[in-house]
């Protein structure tokens, strides 16, 4: 994964942390797609996710490594 994308995932994950400490789901981001981010659910969720399924990566990036 290059530079790029790793800083896109990391302010991924703060902005949808930033709605998780506020108690808040973020915008168009589902119960599953916390899971697989590692995020906790919000504390107003009615029931967490019973069984994890991995949630397979759109993305690939294709830049090399260095």
């Amino acid at each position: 994964m290059c530079l790029a994308c790793e800083e896109q995932e990391y302010f991924f994950r703060l902005w949808c942390a930033d709605f998780l400490a506020r108690g808040d789901m973020p915008p168009g981001v589902s119960a599953e797609d916390l899971q697989a981010l590692g995020l906790p659910q919000p504390k107003g969720a009615a029931k967490p996710v019973a069984s994890p399924t991995p949630v397979p990566n759109a993305f690939a990036c294709d830049s090399p490594d260095e």
